[in-house]
């Protein structure tokens, strides 16, 4: 079994830990296997999961930021 790909995402609104909280549960709540790592100084998350990108970018963007392919 290959491990699945990381996906990046560019959140430029994500500044500080209750944004980070907020992003990971949205992302749980789609895949809550998925691994999410978030880089706040370069604004970015990266998540490891079974779902599409869409997926991802979709549930980040509907816990209120902004999240683009990086």
């Amino acid at each position: 079994m290959s491990a699945a790909p990381e996906l990046r995402f560019n959140v430029p609104d994500m500044d500080c830990g209750h944004c980070v909280h907020a992003i990971t549960q949205a992302i749980h709540r789609v895949d809550p296997a998925a691994e999410v790592r978030a880089d706040l100084a370069a604004k970015q998350v990266s998540v490891s999961g079974a779902a599409a990108q869409s997926t991802y970018a979709a549930a980040i963007e509907a816990a209120g930021f902004s999240a683009a392919p990086g």
